[in-house]
């Protein structure tokens, strides 16, 4: 599972074997480890992919800290520079309408770590 981590919201996209599909967006709020351990649960979910970006680096490791205690998985670091706005560019090429951008771009853009994260380890 990756996470593209926002001040607001969180974008969540799950994966295996390279293959990549965004999932879901919550609210940043006191429920958010409960919501995604529950997802772990279901989906069988083995490890993290926590995007981090230069301008909330600290708070990004510091709720991936937080994250890996409450979920009971390894959480790892993966630069996301960039993954919005390719995101947005998918969308775009895809013709989605901005009302469903908007409540999608945080998954999507998760979905681009992740697929960044596989990518780095074929290699």
């Amino acid at each position: 599972m990756a996470i593209d981590y926002g001040k607001k919201r969180i974008g969540l996209a799950i994966g295996e074997k390279g293959l990549v599909s965004p999932l879901i967006v919550y609210p940043l709020d006191s429920h958010i480890f409960v919501r995604i351990r529950k997802i772990c649960g279901e989906e069988l979910i083995d490890k993290i992919v926590l995007g981090v970006s230069d301008t909330l680096e600290e708070e990004i490791k510091m709720f991936g800290q937080e994250l890996e205690k409450a979920v009971g998985l390894p959480v790892v670091l993966e630069d996301e520079t960039l993954t919005t706005k390719e995101a947005v560019d998918k969308m775009l090429m895809s013709s989605t309408k901005r009302k469903s951008r908007r409540e999608k771009i945080d998954a999507v853009a998760a979905a681009e770590i992740l697929t960044s994260y596989f990518g780095k380890l074929k290699r």
